[in-house]
């Protein structure tokens, strides 16, 4: 479908507010220098606003003290009786080491410590 094609569809409102709409994008100026750096101009809407600056004030939040009916019960906290964890004695393949490690990371039949991995 052209162009013309396209304008031939619209309404006379929907023709209007197409014109409408690309005149608001001819409103902003954009200039580009000798580096191709582009500048815009300003958008005059923007430009009212007025900027304030950040500025550290005092904190207005204040504790209430929600809640006072409830209890938090005292209870012996609990032991911390968790093994050691296992680890597991293996060779680098690449460089011939033997490290000890996490029996968990070890599966498969050819290991690479750390210093390896990124090695071919």
């Amino acid at each position: 479908m052209s162009m013309e094609d396209f304008l031939k569809t619209l309404t006379d409102e929907q023709k209007a507010a197409l014109q409408q709409a690309l005149s608001k994008e001819d409103e902003v100026e954009t200039t580009v220098s000798e580096d191709f750096t582009m500048n815009r101009a300003s958008n005059p809407i923007k430009s009212q606003k007025r900027r304030q600056s950040v500025q550290a004030r005092e904190n207005a939040w204040e504790d209430t003290g929600e809640h006072k009916d409830i209890e938090t019960p005292q209870a012996p906290p609990t032991p911390r009786d968790r093994p050691s964890p296992k680890k597991k004695g293996v060779t680098c393949n690449a460089c011939g080491k033997t490290f000890k490690v996490h029996a968990t990371l070890v599966f498969g039949e050819y290991y690479r410590c750390d210093r390896c991995v990124g090695r071919q």
